[in-house]
């Protein structure tokens, strides 16, 4: 609590003005509604404003004046369809759309100081009225002197500074809301971290640049996808050359159809690569909406702009294997397994989503399954029961949604799910495969190794803390008294033991040579002898007696 306190009081310029531009825009409710209405002061509403505007219209007009980190922040709530409901959806994702373009004087320092040299050394031609603006950054045409066209993106000046002193204010922000007994299912400290992670390495071009490398590698034998080169040369943390795409535009059916293209083998090829990227490189763009998909000469498809990716681990692509062959074969029974893998606070109410999931199959069978509104309604279904998806599907899902969204556009025939089926049998395929078997059982070996070696040095670290005291164990075994007897009891005969043979180890020779002989031995021979079949009967015979 202190900490969140003396971070605003360290940022109360900033908060002041957050503040400010909520009540300018008439969407202060949103604090009172977080529990931070104390923040408002005597703040007011702006007069002048539309009317039939509603909150979510207010807020993501009052996010895009707060600057960059307050639009990725809507950006990213955007993809929440499991806590908010569509109209906010609807709204946040208009944040997408271009953002105010700063002039070239404003950027041209920032540009020569991260190629080390002047403009003409590097281009031969270089356009300054940007093709594009986003939030974080501005993109421009050029020719590179060797004759290769490129595009060149500019990040804004100043941007990591003010980020990273809005995000550690947003993280004390979401302290304080999480105080709210109401909203702190929602997580919102995770929440704000999961930003912080995904708009830090979205500032690192060369994170970027090193992302669409991978992805093009993957696709290095599908010359009909195409991902551009990255010019390693001109590059680094603030600013991406890279190969420049020609492309037909807009991406719609009827306009490529004009220009020769075939909309159905597009959409069909985009279909598959994406599937690819998912099932089976675990490596996918994350945000393929129409300005980052690209429609080439002779049906090729471009994918650009990898500042957003998603990441697969091999058990998380089997559950949304799990997942996707569930909503084919109408399992709701999968389904529900899939949920509960997917939340780690546990599902509170069990019956109620096995009903859920069994509606839910029952809305959606036997007809053509639409990824776009399997997904919406699946989301919906969490956001009801207030069950919570792993950051990393929500990447996902949000990127399912919009590709579907831009491929149905093409071919609206085009079903994902379908697409996907050969995939994921591949995929379930090569899990029983004999390769598999024999990883696992060599890993199996190897964790067998390890801990066989291990084995004495947390022995003698166990006895060590017995022996100090610091090991301070409470078990409840039934018959624990009569196994502390047993113990006792053997380990007083092993000791014996022990004593006895050290003796005989000693003095046995002497011994067994003294006295009379009979039948060739010594006497003393004879009584270890019968001495030695005693003990041995007396051994046998206590291993079936119960202690």
């Amino acid at each position: 609590m202190l900490e969140s306190t003396w971070t605003a009081l360290k940022h109360h310029q900033r908060v002041r003005e957050i503040v400010v531009v909520l009540a300018n825009f008439g969407a202060q409710d949103v604090l009172f509604r977080l529990g931070l209405g104390r923040l408002l002061g005597e703040a007011e509403t702006v007069a002048g404003l539309p009317a039939d505007e509603g909150t979510p219209q207010r807020v993501r007009r009052a996010l895009e004046a707060l600057g960059p980190t307050f639009v990725k922040l809507g950006q990213i709530l955007s993809s929440r369809s499991d806590i908010l409901p569509s109209a906010w959806i609807d709204e946040l994702q208009a944040l997408h759309s271009s953002a105010a373009t700063l002039p070239w004087a404003q950027l041209q320092a920032q540009v020569l100081e991260d190629l080390g040299a002047e403009l003409d050394q590097v281009f031969a031609e270089f356009d300054t009225t940007p093709l594009a603006a986003a939030s974080m950054a501005q993109v421009y045409r050029a020719r590179l002197l060797g004759g290769e066209e490129v595009v060149v993106k500019v990040q804004r000046p100043g941007l990591r500074r003010k980020m990273t002193a809005d995000l550690q204010l947003l993280e004390s922000v979401a302290q304080l809301v999480e105080q709210n007994t109401a909203l702190a299912d929602y997580q919102p400290r995770k929440m704000v971290r999961q930003l912080a992670r995904a708009m830090l390495e979205e500032l690192d071009f060369t994170q970027e640049g090193s992302h669409c490398d991978a992805v093009a590698a993957n696709f290095a034998s599908q010359p009909h996808i195409v991902i551009p080169r990255i010019y390693w040369a001109h590059s680094s943390e603030r600013l991406l050359v890279q190969q420049y795409l020609p492309s037909h535009t807009p991406l719609e059916r009827e306009a490529l159809i004009e220009q020769g293209l075939d909309p159905s083998l597009l959409a069909s090829r985009g279909a598959a690569a994406f599937i690819k990227m998912l099932l089976e490189d675990g490596l996918f763009h994350g945000d393929p909406h129409p300005g980052n998909l690209k429609a080439m000469d002779d049906n090729r498809v471009g994918f650009i702009d990898f500042g957003m990716v998603g990441r697969l681990g091999e058990r998380r692509r089997l559950e949304v294997m799990t997942f996707m062959r569930a909503l084919t074969e109408g399992n709701s029974d999968a389904l529900v397994t899939v949920l509960v893998d997917w939340n780690d606070d546990g599902v509170r109410n069990m019956p109620a989503i096995e009903q859920a999931a069994g509606e839910y199959m029952a809305r959606h069978g036997g007809k053509a399954l639409k990824m776009g509104a399997l997904i919406e309604d699946f989301l919906g279904l969490m956001r009801e029961y207030r069950l919570l998806l792993p950051p990393d599907l929500l990447v996902l899902f949000k990127a399912l949604v919009t590709a579907d969204g831009v491929l149905t556009r093409l071919d609206p025939q085009l079903d994902l799910v379908a697409t996907a089926r050969p995939a994921i049998r591949a995929q379930l395929k090569a899990q029983l495969s004999w390769k598999i078997a024999r990883r696992l059982g060599l890993d199996g070996l190897e964790l067998g190794r390890g801990l066989l070696g291990e084995l004495p040095q947390l022995t003698r670290l166990l006895v060590n803390r017995f022996k100090h005291g610091v090991l301070e164990m409470r078990v409840d075994v039934p018959g624990l008294e009569r196994l502390e007897r047993s113990l006792r009891l053997a380990s007083t005969r092993l000791s014996l033991a022990l004593l006895i043979s050290a003796l005989v180890i000693a003095f046995g020779p002497q011994i067994a040579a003294a006295g009379p002989v009979w039948l060739g031995l010594p006497a003393v021979s004879w009584l270890a002898a019968i001495a030695t079949l005693g003990g041995l009967l007396a051994f046998l015979r206590s291993l079936f007696k119960s202690p």
